[in-house]
């Protein structure tokens, strides 16, 4: 019996000692990063300007996997059902699959329970943008006419539980309009859609149509931001037009619950250290997203304010998984 517990006490303190040498190693192989949208998106581009940067710090490659679905929640939840090693890590945001899907859809994981946040690190902003040769020369033209014309207009989004698709939700209810939504799988091709006709208008952030108005191929109606777009000043903000109401998105780095502390510690030192690197700095310059530093806790208390804020405007549009019928 005392040889049974000697030898089951020495097979714990042997897994102890490899788990602490583990971590002690942290990383001694690549590690995966997991982007919820398409290549070529802001977040994408993002994701790997962080991932080319953080590699010097970490001393090992970052591989960037992009995986789309189900607006973000398939990525979010392979990051959450990922082994707590440090090894698989990903984008996260404070909409989307993080905010917005946990109350529509049946998801396979808790999105204020279920992640250790590694930092906040960029802000999206969003505005409504139109072909340059439409009829619509300002918000007013484009909703009277979706007033006059019900389901005449039609909108790209990625998603159905997705911040754009929640911006024309509000602006209709707002007017009273109805206009149909059209899913895309990810930024580049809601863009593509719009500029060849098959669609009408597209909400989406800076970094997807700014270098498009500026070539005189799309024109931006309102931001629906806190700001106007300094790259098209003139243009108004939703507030400034009389809506109640701006959108933002907050993206940030996340690993599953549970990877040790030190690991942890290791992974926001690099990324931190990445956030100050001047190529990174501009590349997301040249990609529109704001570079805006967020400590996990700031992140979470975030992700937790706009989960239950979402959460009510859901149940007011009429769209919160309870709502529906089976």
């Amino acid at each position: 019996m005392k040889k049974s517990l000697f030898l089951h006490a020495l097979a714990i303190l042997s897994i102890l000692g490899f788990s602490l040498q583990a971590q002690a190693d942290f990383p001694d192989r690549p590690i995966t990063m997991i982007v919820l949208y398409t290549a070529g998106g802001g977040a994408d581009l993002s994701a790997r300007a962080l991932a080319k940067k953080a590699e010097k710090f970490l001393g090992q490659p970052i591989m960037v996997v992009n995986k789309v679905g189900a607006s973000g929640s398939l990525a979010l939840g392979a990051i959450a059902a990922a082994k707590p090693d440090g090894y698989t890590i990903g984008v996260t945001s404070t909409a989307g699959p993080m905010t917005y899907a946990p109350h529509m859809f049946d998801i396979p994981y808790n999105p204020l329970k279920d992640f250790d946040h590694i930092m906040g690190y960029g802000e999206y902003m969003f505005g409504l943008a139109v072909r340059a040769d439409s009829p619509y020369k300002t918000l007013k033209d484009l909703t009277q006419f979706a007033k006059a014309n019900p389901g005449k207009i039609k909108y790209a989004a990625l998603g159905v539980a997705i911040i754009n698709n929640f911006v024309m939700l509000k602006l209709a209810e707002a007017e009273g309009i109805k206009w149909d939504l059209v899913v895309f799988k990810g930024a580049p091709e809601s863009v593509a859609a719009l500029l060849g006709g098959h669609v009408d208008a597209v909400l989406q952030n800076p970094g997807d149509v700014v270098e498009y108005i500026k070539a005189g191929k799309l024109r931006l109606l309102a931001s629906f931001s806190e700001q106007r777009w300094e790259w098209v000043p003139d243009v108004p903000t939703s507030r400034e037009l009389g809506y109640n109401f701006h959108f933002y998105t907050g993206l940030g780095l996340a690993a599953p619950k549970g990877v040790p502390k030190p690991v942890m510690d290791k992974l926001r030192d690099a990324f931190k250290k990445t956030m100050d690197d001047p190529e990174f700095l501009d590349i997301m310059k040249r990609i529109y997203i704001t570079v805006s530093y967020q400590t996990p806790e700031q992140f979470q208390k975030r992700v937790e304010a706009d989960y239950k804020e979402n959460e009510a405007m859901i149940r007011h549009l009429g769209l919160h998984k309870s709502q529906q019928k089976k």
